[in-house]
């Protein structure tokens, strides 16, 4: 909806020659009307409450006007602000996002749209900046004084700290390549999971000590704490048995890797190593699930009925989303039920339970192979801080979902008991249906909006997301010796995504092969999203940019065969 010329006028004022004044455009899910003294009042309605700024004027400079501003009168603050632009290559860059703080006087809320690393579309007639608003549907604040401006020193002083940042992480990144990298003079060879023991085997030349790195320490940033000597023979192997729950954390060791440390030095002289063998799964040797079509439904939801006209369709797949931030309280609470854990007492909701058990019962008695897509939540106070501990927390207030959080012991247990409590209840041993195949989390190369982390290099992203799999795989596999995990992606393959916090497809999934056999390889596959090039036209046999070659740029319905031939 566009609103009246004269409320346009109102909303442009006079400017300073370093600045270029922008007006209010369309919008949609949300209610917009003149504010008294100035301004736009807007009321925040479900879906995606965002708008446009008018056309931008000839007077934008992208070398000069580097920054966006706005002005808000928030008394409810709003827990993301996003700002996104028409590139120069006609995509849309999404250069960041951030808290609209609470305030009730008018308050700047700016960003640099540099950090997205790309230009607008200077000069084009249809060029205009993008805003989304993340709050609290019907939630009312004013804004005003739009503009496009030269950065201040003191945020220019801010662009030198981000840049400081992006260097150490790139540090990271490389120091994580190195590690692959590495020749190590020492191995662990074998890490075999039992019921109460693990057995690992493997070989050093000269004395050493068997460590363990529980899943929220990144291998290429261990120290050597603690461990036990291996008993060397003469050809130098070893065979050690150690029991599976550490005895002082009560932490089951199942889903840790093992790495050896020369026994004098305290160097490392292997990689690390995860689980590659389990025995008896605790919910039986169920053969794999089969079926005999590849029809399928996404995103399904509770179905109460055995009966229900989904199955009629024949279909054989389906997925379904666990948002894993709900899914264990540590406090007791009405309706909800004590689960223990690694020593830990958690407390699921009984309702929501039964339902997802009834559903997967459904599925299981139709026959259809169910996929869980885990995400994590990004949800917001209004402070901006993350409501759940398992959010990253490095991730943007922009994305969606975001990384799970695997930087501290209390983090990760949790998302290691949501996981378990998953795995252990939906084995297909008992009624409460079978999820065969695990999905993390989601359309990881568009990173900024679906598992976001933060900007950083892909090493150090796909360190964290590795990790994450390697987590749900061997936790899922205790109960279901069929399980496999899934790397989600997105429909482009060679071509990135404008704007920050995106992976190209082709380099994210070499790059994770190489740190899957690194470590100890395992059962992973692809789910990928061969959408058409543009989502909004289905016709993609006509599809644009879309080759039979490993050079593609996009995979869709047209190519499909491109992938796993690469594959």
């Amino acid at each position: 909806m566009r609103l009246p010329l004269l409320f346009l006028f109102v909303l442009t004022a006079l400017a300073r020659g370093d600045e270029v004044p922008l007006s209010w455009g369309p919008h949609k899910d949300l209610t917009a009307k003149p504010a008294a003294g100035g301004g736009v009042e807007i009321t925040l309605g479900a879906g995606n409450p965002h708008f446009w700024t008018g056309v931008v004027p000839e007077a934008f400079d992208p070398e000069r006007h580097r920054v966006f501003e706005m002005q808000a009168f928030a008394p409810e603050g709003a827990a993301s602000v996003a700002l996104r632009f028409r590139a120069e290559d006609g995509s849309m860059a999404v250069a960041g996002a951030s808290p609209l703080a609470l305030s009730e006087a008018w308050q700047p809320w700016a960003m640099d749209w540099s950090r997205a690393n790309t230009k607008p579309a200077a000069g084009d007639p249809q060029m205009r900046f993008h805003v989304t608003l993340q709050g609290k549907p019907g939630s009312v604040l004013r804004l005003r004084g739009f503009k496009l401006r030269e950065p201040s020193t003191e945020e220019i002083r801010l662009q030198t700290e981000r840049e400081q940042m992006k260097q150490a992480r790139e540090s990271d990144a490389k120091n994580i390549l190195s590690y692959l990298q590495t020749d190590w003079p020492a191995s662990v060879d074998t890490v075999h999971v039992g019921f109460n023991e693990l057995t690992l085997t493997g070989k050093s030349p000269r004395p050493a000590r068997l460590v363990g790195l529980p899943p929220e320490m990144p291998s290429h940033l261990a120290k050597v704490d603690g461990g036990q000597p291996v008993p060397l023979n003469e050809e130098g192997r070893f065979r050690i048995v150690i029991p599976r729950v550490d005895e002082v954390s009560k932490r089951d060791r199942a889903s840790w890797r093992w790495r050896l440390a020369d026994a004098d030095s305290g160097e490392w002289v292997s990689a690390a190593k995860w689980p590659t063998a389990e025995g008896p799964a605790l919910g039986g040797n169920l053969p794999r699930m089969t079926a005999p079509s590849a029809k399928g439904l996404g995103g399904v939801g509770s179905i109460a009925r055995a009966d229900h006209e989904i199955y009629e369709l024949g279909i054989r797949h389906v997925t379904m989303n666990v948002v894993l931030g709900s899914l264990l309280r540590d406090t007791p609470a009405k309706g909800h039920a004590p689960w223990v854990c690694e020593g830990l007492t958690y407390y699921y909701n009984e309702a929501a339970t039964s339902a997802r058990d009834t559903t997967l019962r459904h599925h299981a008695a139709n026959g259809v192979i169910v996929s869980a897509i885990l995400l994590v939540p990004n949800h917001r106070d209004s402070a901006g801080e993350p409501v759940s501990m398992l959010t990253h927390p490095e991730a943007e207030a922009r994305g969606i979902y975001a990384m799970p959080n695997l930087t501290a012991q209390e983090p990760a247990r949790r998302y290691a008991a949501a996981v378990r409590f998953l795995a252990e209840r939906h084995n297909g041993a008992g009624d409460a249906g079978r999820i065969s195949n695990w999905i993390l989390h989601n359309e990881i190369d568009q990173a900024g909006t679906w598992t976001n982390m933060g900007d950083r290099p892909l090493a150090r992203y796909l360190e964290a997301y590795h990790r994450s799999a390697r987590l749900v795989y061997h936790t899922a596999r205790l109960f279901d010796r069929h399980a496999r995990v899934f790397v989600s992606l997105t429909h482009h393959w060679t071509k990135q995504s404008a704007g920050t916090g995106t992976y190209v497809v082709r380099d994210l999934l070499e790059l994770f092969a190489q740190m899957a056999k690194a470590e100890g390889d395992f059962e992973w596959g692809v789910a990928y999203h061969p959408y058409p090039r543009d989502l909004r036209n289905p016709d993609t046999w006509n599809d644009k940019d879309v080759t039979a070659d490993f050079d593609t740029p996009y995979i869709t319905p047209k190519n499909l065969e491109v992938l796993p031939a690469f594959l």
